[in-house]
């Protein structure tokens, strides 16, 4: 009888490890949990990149005001006999 009941504690055992770490146990699927919310995290930054990227294209599609306002901000340009005056706040600490 004791022997049986060994035999079971054993099995036990081995069905007890298996379960938290053999192969699609569960240190396995909280690893693979904590990849896919990294990855879902990636995936949605990206995913707010390419919309402002969609819209600069779809805005610079639209016409010349576009360009022109990216061209005064992005590159500082002016128009000729233009006069370009530069706010600075005052609170700004550089």
């Amino acid at each position: 009888m004791r022997a049986v009941v060994l035999v079971l504690m054993v099995l036990i055992g081995l069905l007890t490890y298996d379960i938290f770490q053999g192969k699609n146990g569960l240190a396995q699927y909280q690893k693979v949990s904590q990849e896919l919310a990294e990855a879902k995290a990636i995936s949605m930054r990206l995913s707010a990149r390419n919309d402002a990227v969609q819209r600069q294209i779809d805005d610079l599609k639209q016409g010349d005001l576009a360009v022109e306002e990216l061209a005064r901000t992005e590159l500082g340009l002016i128009k000729p006999d233009e006069t370009f005056y530069r706010v600075i706040d005052p609170t700004y600490n550089q």
